[in-house]
């Protein structure tokens, strides 16, 4: 085709001619003003040049907005194929933004979703959609629940852990500390685990013999070494530690029983 005048909005493709020597038909603007055509892009001619209907869109009143023929979209009316019976329903989309962006305050349906009434039948968008939660909030509101419930499982998982004792015969590693600055050396002591007691503190052996006393940080998950002397018959004392003199008055001549279950907290 030649002498196009017109073009759509949105492929680009010419809708509107001026041939020389063809009948005039009617004028449209252009960028360049008022022009005579001679002929329109029909739905048929559309049809039959860029291929079936494959998407009609209207607004939530029914008003044309765009429609696309094989892979081409066009937003021109003179491609309105309404009233041509050259689609059939399955490619029509209403385009609602309330509906598409927002939960409706009345019946609950979801972004995307149509309104239904009492009876729980589709019906039209309800008045008071837009005073909904948006696509967004709702977005929001499922991200913060979900990382809650994350946090939570985290949080029991955790506890869980802290909550297991390590069996016996384990072996357990703690970084040495230098006390001048705070930082931690080279080294890593082991320690292999011989007896648990009911304040979630163990009994264990050195690589060089040493016989100690350590408990768990229930922040960090870390080992560390503590004082370790009797408070009772079953509990070593969880005071004190490397560098740290402990404080607790310990009572002479006791001596620890048997290792026990932790206790839950």
């Amino acid at each position: 085709m030649s002498g196009e005048v017109l073009y759509d909005g949105w492929c680009g493709e010419p809708i509107a001619w001026a041939r020389i020597g063809d009948p005039v038909i009617g004028r449209e603007w252009t960028e360049h003003g008022s022009v005579a055509v001679t002929g329109r892009l029909s739905p048929a001619e559309a049809l039959r040049k860029y291929g079936p209907i494959t998407e009609l869109v209207v607004g939530r009143n029914g008003g044309f907005q765009s429609v696309t023929y094989g892979v081409t979209k066009f937003v021109s009316r003179f491609v309105d194929p309404r009233g041509t019976g050259l689609y059939d329903n399955t490619v029509v989309v209403v385009h609602d933004p309330a509906r598409d962006n927002y939960e409706c305050p009345v019946c609950q349906a979801a972004p995307g979703e149509q309104c239904a009434n009492k009876k729980n039948q589709p019906c039209g968008t309800h008045s008071k959609r837009s005073q909904g939660r948006s696509r967004w909030e709702i977005e929001q509101a499922d991200a913060a629940a979900r990382k809650a419930r994350e946090d939570a499982e985290a949080a029991d998982q955790w506890q869980r852990e802290m909550a297991t004792p390590p069996s016996l015969g384990s072996v357990l590693e703690i970084k040495r500390w230098m006390p001048a600055d705070d930082t931690a050396s080279e080294g890593t002591d082991r320690y292999t685990v011989e007896r648990t007691y009911s304040n979630r503190t163990v009994e264990a052996t050195a690589d060089s013999g040493e016989r100690v006393f350590l408990a768990r940080n229930e922040y960090t998950g870390g080992w560390h070494v503590i004082c370790g002397q009797p408070t009772s018959a079953r509990l070593p004392c969880r005071g004190g530690g490397p560098g740290v003199p402990c404080r607790v008055r310990h009572k002479p001549g006791l001596r620890l029983r048997e290792d026990s279950p932790w206790t839950p907290r």
